[in-house]
């Protein structure tokens, strides 16, 4: 009971901060808004709804779930982590019990892992011919700590993406900077709280 009221809590604001920005992202890059509208018509036509079989035909929405992680991860700040053993990284000595900061938000937009690291590109993760695309997502740490609700978070996104792109379009009101001007807390979060205009889809 306790891990699945966990569940629930942890996954509230952490699922609305992907989407915001995922709906930020959308309106700044046409090319994938479209695509995105696209693949989702195409489900809903065969299919009428978002059901089992229709969520297998919506990869290029996990996509673009997981390329906004990797942009804009929930957990932005840095991250401690404890070396076990004396380790040598680019020559310099890591003595054991060192305490190792890392950000994820620099880390996901690195651009020796992720080729133009900078842009918003969701194929990246649909190229079975890249090393990119298996690349675990780190968002969700590792291990026997990794987060239990990965696969309801992405599953959650996926479904609420696939139901804004099949009833609206939207644009930002104050354009790209929303996306640039970021302020952080816990999470990081646009300054000017990311006003969109909404309408619905013809």
């Amino acid at each position: 009971m306790a891990e699945t009221v966990e569940l629930l809590l942890a996954g509230t604001d952490t699922t609305a901060h992907t989407l915001s920005f995922a709906v930020g992202e959308l309106a700044l890059n046409p090319r994938v808004f479209e695509q995105a509208q696209a693949t989702v018509d195409s489900v809903w036509q065969n299919f009428g709804a978002v059901n089992t079989e229709a969520l297998k035909q919506l990869t290029y929405i996990r996509a673009i779930i997981k390329e906004t992680l990797r942009l804009y991860s929930v957990a932005s700040g840095s991250t401690a982590l404890s070396v076990e053993r004396d380790t040598m990284i680019e020559g310099k000595l890591i003595p054991r019990g060192t305490k190792v900061f890392w950000s994820m938000l620099a880390a996901g937009r690195d651009s020796e892992v992720y080729p133009q690291g900078e842009k918003f590109l969701p194929e990246r993760w649909l190229d079975k011919n890249k090393e990119i695309s298996s690349l675990p997502m780190i968002h969700f740490g590792s291990g026997s700590h990794r987060c239990l609700g990965e696969h309801l978070s992405i599953l959650e996104a996926t479904i609420m993406l696939t139901l804004l792109l099949r009833n609206f379009d939207w644009e930002l009101v104050n354009g790209r900077s929303s996306l640039e001007q970021l302020q952080q807390n816990l999470l990081i979060y646009p300054s000017d709280a990311m006003p969109v205009r909404f309408r619905l889809k013809k």
